[in-house]
């Protein structure tokens, strides 16, 4: 037997039911069980996988669904946080591991505008895999009654199926090359004219493959190919984020700022002369001056404590190299991680500054609802801790071996449209590698 179940303890969550919460919900039974061997995740995505979240080969992936919640509107963030909070006040929760991920959370994923057509998601899976620092668990979660424990993990986390490379790519971006860098040129033209101080605008790629590659075995080639980003998936979404928008653990919250961006071929690095230029080069560093501005302005009410980089620091990733700066504090009493998401969505690194104004040009010149692209996903557990990443490096699923992977780069008054566009495109690699297989 991989798993041994203990005696069960009946104790529930201690979270108080938050005012306003409906009663209309089930009674979650969770269970965490320790599992006593290496569990390799990126190996068990199995073909029915629900959510996923995944770093340097470790994470959380889940099966089923034992409760969703589907938000709108521009409360989105405080309704899903409140219905979360009451479904945990009535769980009964037994949890032999409590480490970081176990026991009851949810999976989110979040729509960019409070007025998108596609809702904003959370999800508490039936079954989770979980894998941190060496140490292996299962949750299981009954609904109104006691979970099933299976006689091996394994029976609910098979082998990721494999998937060979795709014959067949289509690719097609929604704007010819001289549109998209006519886009781009109308934004300087309104940032010069004093309407924002920088615009992000992104462009989307449609892709259709052949053969249809089975989602657990994309997630595992972004997970292996760019282990030091956040791999996620949820419903529709799926990518590898290299942007923390808000990672909160006993107290303290975390942001990472990615702000200014290199492209560069696969496999390769900038010079060290061209990287002392890059971080001295004065549109990327004003680019980025609004990027931290914009988080830290809104996370003072939220924490004490607060401090970011003293300079920005350049992060290497596979096809780009971005100007970076960590922000961390101490959380008030009563906050959750959710909370610190809304109160940071859209970061200026997604949408511009002023972010109303950036925002209402947006409006006017991208051709589509940006769905769950430049978004908080991520998940929560029943104590508010938890991670949200900006869905970045992403694609919508719109169907069998079709993808619309979507990505983008900030606008200031200094921008050049053809570099522009060329980092959009750049920015659509991982979702190219994913799908290919190559």
């Amino acid at each position: 037997m991989s798993i041994s179940p203990p005696p069960l303890d009946p104790a529930r969550a201690t979270a108080s039911a938050p005012p306003g919460a409906a009663d209309a919900l089930p009674v979650l039974h969770v269970r965490t069980l320790r599992i006593e061997e290496s569990a390799d995740v990126l190996g068990h995505l199995p073909a029915g996988l629900t959510a996923a979240w995944l770093r340097h080969g470790q994470g959380l992936v889940g099966v089923g669904a034992a409760w969703a919640l589907e938000t709108a509107g521009p409360d989105r963030f405080r309704t899903a946080s409140v219905r979360f909070q009451a479904l945990c006040a009535q769980a009964r929760i037994d949890d032999e591991v409590r480490e970081r991920g176990t026991a009851l959370i949810a999976f989110g994923s979040f729509s960019y505008a409070a007025d998108s057509a596609r809702p904003s998601r959370l999800l508490v899976p039936r079954a989770v895999l979980g894998s941190a620092e060496g140490s292996a668990f299962l949750t299981l979660v009954g609904v109104d009654e006691e979970p099933e424990v299976p006689g091996d993990w394994r029976d609910l986390f098979p082998t990721t199926p494999s998937a060979p490379p795709a014959a067949q790519v289509e690719v097609e971006t929604e704007h010819t090359s001289v549109h998209y860098q006519a886009l781009v040129g109308e934004a300087i033209e309104r940032i010069r004219a004093g309407e924002a101080d920088k615009v992000v605008l992104s462009e989307s790629t449609h892709l259709r493959v052949d053969p249809a590659p089975p989602v657990a075995a994309m997630v595992r080639r972004l997970a292996a190919a760019y282990p030091s980003t956040w791999t996620y998936h949820l419903g529709d979404v799926l990518g590898a984020s290299p942007e923390m928008l808000a990672d909160t653990d006993r107290g303290r919250v975390f942001s990472r700022v990615l702000a200014g961006s290199r492209p560069v071929a696969d496999g390769a690095e900038l010079a060290e002369s061209d990287r002392r230029a890059f971080r001295a080069d004065p549109k990327e560093r004003s680019e980025h001056a609004y990027a931290i501005d914009s988080v830290t302005s809104r996370l003072a009410d939220l924490t004490v404590d607060l401090a970011s980089s003293p300079e920005p620091f350049v992060l290497r990733l596979p096809g780009i190299e971005h100007l970076a700066s960590d922000v961390s504090g101490h959380l008030r009493q009563g906050v959750s991680s959710l909370d610190v998401a809304g109160a940071l969505h859209p970061s200026a690194a997604v949408s511009g500054s002023p972010r109303e104004a950036a925002d209402a040009i947006i409006a006017r010149l991208e051709d589509r609802d940006r769905g769950g692209y430049a978004a908080p996903v991520g998940w929560m557990d029943a104590r508010g801790d938890g991670q949200w990443a900006i869905a970045l490096r992403m694609a919508h699923l719109e169907g069998p071996g079709a993808l619309r992977a979507q990505a983008g780069g900030g606008i200031v008054e200094g921008s050049d449209p053809v570099l522009e566009h060329a980092e959009a495109i750049a920015k659509t690699r991982p979702i190219l590698r994913a799908v290919r297989g190559d």
